[in-house]
């Protein structure tokens, strides 16, 4: 959507979208005039004076120059004026950067978290109504969050760009363009020439917000057996055939951090997962699988794998990604890896 159609659009919902939240008629929202404030609307509901900026972004960056730009307005405006911003939808870093702000947003989805005196609304989980079109730039693509991934294994570690280009194989040109990318959104803190992630979770969080399981090669099906039991015999397979592999979703949940008994097993593996899925004796199909078979987006993935148990796992935060889009309890293992500060534990 354009900036300006999304303004429009924006500033045409508003009302309805801030009564649904503040379960008010919408005859109560009342719209005054912005002056030369600098702001996209002034309303009144509520018995409270609201004033608006609309962004067609909710990237960390945009997110805390619109809370900047908000706060000077509160200041400058009449006691008990609220400032909010609108977005198309609000991503999980752009919440996140938004709550460290102390900035009330809502989205177009009918998202928002608004707190004042006397005054606590929160929605969240109503999926995006404007999926992104087309491939935009993002640090996030397949080859370019080897950056993110390196940096995320040890979030302590402070970074040259010399030093990324070596170890993700990436040239020194995309590793400078991917860390400016980060540096611009916020998510990096910077000392000289080093620089390193400015909050593990918020990187992790922006990552997430563009992440897509779908865009890995997936061949689902079928064996006998269920949990650690088909784990432990299809690791030996895959030894036997000489494929180099790594457990990624619920199996490395529980080898992480012993997560809840699960049905299905995912693993990376290299080559065509076509051919591995063939030395598994993997009954394909979608009905009824328990093993998903999977050739990585980009063999970026390993980085970081790791024994556990005897079990080669992909890194911790690879996991936490991948269980974001896995069924069965994939996400409340995520949400337990992340409380239980399992991200970036160290195991033997």
């Amino acid at each position: 959507m354009q900036a300006k159609n999304l303004e429009r659009e924006a500033l045409f919902r508003l009302p309805a979208l801030l009564a649904a939240l503040l379960e008010i008629s919408v005859t109560e929202v009342r719209s005054l005039a912005p002056e030369k404030s600098g702001l996209d609307a002034v309303l009144e509901a509520g018995a409270r004076v609201w004033l608006v900026e609309v962004t067609s972004s909710s990237n960390p960056r945009t997110v805390a120059a619109a809370a900047e730009h908000l706060h000077r307005s509160v200041s400058a405006a009449e006691p008990g004026a609220l400032g909010v911003l609108v977005v198309p939808y609000m991503t999980k870093a752009g919440a996140r950067t938004a709550t460290e702000h102390a900035l009330n947003w809502i989205d177009l989805a009918g998202n928002g978290h608004i707190r004042d005196r006397g005054l606590h609304v929160r929605v969240e989980g109503v999926p995006n109504p404007f999926p992104a079109r087309g491939r935009p730039s993002t640090p996030f693509a397949p080859k370019s969050a080897r950056v993110s991934r390196l940096m995320l294994l040890e979030p302590w570690k402070w970074w040259r760009q010399k030093n990324l280009a070596a170890e993700t194989g990436l040239d020194d040109g995309q590793v400078s363009r991917v860390v400016r990318r980060l540096d611009e959104d916020l998510l990096l803190d910077r000392q000289g020439a080093e620089f390193r992630p400015r909050d593990p979770y918020a990187l992790l969080d922006a990552w997430a917000d563009g992440y897509r399981f779908d865009r890995h090669d997936v061949v689902t099906g079928h064996v006998t057996g269920s949990g650690m039991e088909v784990v432990d015999r299809l690791h030996r397979q895959l030894v036997d055939n000489n494929i180099d592999h790594a457990f990624t979703g619920l199996p490395a949940a529980w080898a992480l951090g012993q997560h809840a008994r699960f049905r299905l097993v995912s693993i990376y593996v290299t080559g065509d997962p076509r051919v591995a899925a063939d030395a598994l004796g993997l009954r394909r199909g979608d009905r009824g699988a328990n093993v998903q078979v999977i050739g990585p987006d980009d063999e970026g993935v390993f980085a970081g794998a790791r024994d556990l148990g005897g079990r080669p796992c992909v890194s911790p935060p690879q996991v936490y990604l991948d269980l974001l889009h896995l069924p069965e309890r994939a996400k409340e293992a995520a949400e337990q890896l992340r409380s239980d500060k399992l991200l970036w534990a160290t195991h033997a």
